[in-house]
């Protein structure tokens, strides 16, 4: 059976920008963005070819987005108002020699090749235009969001879904591991020091991490008291990992998404303009 996953949605928060190693506030000061934004696409190849304007709806630089299959994408700055948009950039050429009335005069022919005079090249002109391939409403309260893609072959006109997590680092903060279940069951779970605990159908949970009395994180998922899962994981002080556990024929497939907080510098991060100064459910569903 195939399993899909769906997360959800809602509006767009404000996020700090998130330091290179070895920089200081005080070397680089970044106006604050509406949002920090990454992803990937679930299911499928990866995305290319999708963008968005950094001040929303057309406006701003157009910065083309790459959401890859199998781990996080980079991240990236967005600036402008709800909801973010993301659009499917495509060229044509510009038509320069447009319907000519009847009795026209044709046009002349090739030089012949003994013609000394060469023909000019004719310059291409292309056109772009950005056609709405997925929009996302997030949170307004969210500083950083991680983005799930799926494609959405019910309307062809919105050709992907999108489901958001909550990836602020004040939610979701770094030690931490966010476990979200796919199975229609409960599953038990041992996690580190955490000798029992318990995920309800399609539940979630977000744990600390901390090593047992050997040292180690092990990690141990049961299905009606048959164990489908077990592995030692390793551990990051400054990371933090969404674990999404997937049914599969002989127990579940685990899924982990790493990241490190506050090291990598998203794009399309700027300076402050002159004339500028300087507990809900964390998924929601996508409206459109």
């Amino acid at each position: 059976m195939a399993w899909v996953l769906f997360l959800t949605l809602s509006g767009v928060g404000f996020a700090q920008a998130p330091l290179v190693p070895g920089e200081s506030e005080e070397e680089e000061e970044m106006e604050e963005p509406t949002l920090i934004f990454s992803g990937m696409n679930w299911k499928g190849a990866s995305i290319g070819g999708l963008g968005y304007f950094t001040e929303g709806k057309n406006e701003g630089d157009f910065t083309p987005v790459f959401f890859p299959n199998g781990g996080r994408s980079r991240k990236y700055a967005y600036y402008g108002e709800l909801p973010v948009i993301f659009y499917k950039q495509v060229e044509v050429e510009e038509d320069e020699d447009p319907a000519k009335p009847p009795g026209a005069p044709k046009p002349p022919g090739p030089p012949k090749p003994d013609d000394p005079k060469k023909p000019e090249k004719k310059k291409e002109k292309k056109i772009e235009y950005h056609f709405v391939a997925a929009t996302s409403r997030i949170d307004r309260s969210w500083k950083e969001v991680f983005l799930l893609f799926q494609e959405n072959p019910a309307d062809p006109k919105r050709p992907y879904r999108v489901s958001h997590i909550n990836f602020s680092v004040d939610f979701f903060p770094a030690g931490h591991f966010w476990f979200f279940s796919q199975s229609q069951e409960t599953l038990a779970m041992q996690f580190g020091a955490l000798k029992k605990a318990s995920l309800p159908p399609r539940g979630q949970a977000m744990l600390l991490a901390k090593l047992d009395e050997y040292g180690d994180l092990p990690i141990r998922i049961f299905h009606k008291n048959r164990k489908v899962y077990s592995t030692i994981w390793n551990i990051i002080p400054r990371t933090r990992t969404l674990v999404f556990l997937i049914p599969a024929p002989n127990g579940v497939s685990v899924r982990r998404i790493v990241d490190v907080v506050q090291e990598e510098k998203a794009l399309g991060l700027r300076p402050p303009k002159e004339d500028k100064g300087k507990g809900e459910d964390p998924l929601r569903e996508d409206g459109n």
